[in-house]
């Protein structure tokens, strides 16, 4: 038998209430839990934690309505390498790429009547061995071309666009190193799955732990590319490389044009790159929202 995981659970703590509010109010309507929450909210004084529970109470009515895709990390090291070692240097070729291959939601805008149009995607993460998950709310406006985050988990959340990140760049203190981590982790998670569908598997861990919460509409496995690793000499297991996902725009590639790839950066002697793409050229549809 598999030995058993235990996973992160995004939202864990509003689920529990509304196991909860089941029981009292013998009923099962979300909306309705969802609404008294909101009321509930609405009458804190206090504009921090108030923003807070608004947040957590909408992030969770997206994952009572099924509208948010869970990704359960294969490797607790592949969050890390996602988070702290994957840089964001071509952010304009990934917006590009995403602005292309996602799927637009649109509303009429409130001061001009006319259609808004943006990119949406709302994941939740489960890390295997950790206690707190956490969901990200990640668009992309069309119209200004920016990226917008925002996150909630247990210990609570906050947004972030890319102006506000590029303006953290210089920072060093522990505030704004997590928020970039956060950041950056949010696009590059995405322009993984995008560069490598093949480690993207359908379904919730045979080893899970949950018995509550039961991801199974929309849940996938995340597995790690043999072609982020290497082997170092005395090493009992692979080592990720660092490097960087990039956007090939220019006609100079011709048979790769319009494809996301990763560029790891090696020591042999001196600095050297090396490309790498998917086997998989079949684009990943069910984690666009």
């Amino acid at each position: 038998m598999a030995k058993r995981i235990t996973y992160s659970i995004p939202l864990r703590q509003v689920w529990k209430e509304y196991k909860k509010w089941c029981k009292v109010s013998k009923s099962t309507d979300g909306e309705q839990f969802f609404e008294e929450l909101r009321l509930l909210a609405y009458k804190d004084q206090n504009i921090t934690t108030r923003t807070a529970t608004l947040r957590m109470a909408s992030f969770w009515l997206n994952d009572y309505r099924k509208e948010i895709l869970h990704v359960w990390f294969d490797d607790k090291e592949l969050f890390g390498f996602l988070r702290d070692e994957v840089s964001l240097k071509d952010l304009d070729g990934i917006k590009t790429y995403l602005a292309q291959n996602g799927e637009p939601e649109e509303m009429p805008d409130p001061s001009t009547g006319k259609p808004y149009k943006w990119i949406k995607y709302l994941i939740g993460i489960h890390i295997p061995n950790e206690v707190d998950g956490f969901v990200f709310g990640f668009s992309l406006d069309l119209q200004r071309n920016e990226i917008s985050l925002y996150i909630c988990s247990d210990d609570g959340g906050g947004q972030i666009d890319e102006t506000e990140y590029e303006a953290l760049k210089d920072r060093t203190d522990w505030e704004a190193e997590n928020i970039k981590k956060n950041f950056k982790f949010a696009i590059n998670l995405i322009a993984y799955m995008e560069c490598f569908p093949e480690c993207v598997r359908d379904g919730v861990p045979d080893t899970n732990n949950i018995n509550t919460y039961r991801y199974k509409d929309r849940s996938v496995q995340l597995g790690v590319s043999d072609k982020i690793t290497e082997t170092v000499k005395g090493a009992m297991r692979p080592h990720f490389r660092r490097g960087y996902i990039k956007y090939l725009s220019s006609d100079f590639y011709k048979n790769k044009q319009g494809q996301l790839i990763f560029v790891s950066e090696t020591m042999v002697n001196a600095k050297s790159k090396t490309v790498e793409m998917s086997d998989d050229k079949k684009k990943i549809q069910d984690f666009q929202a």
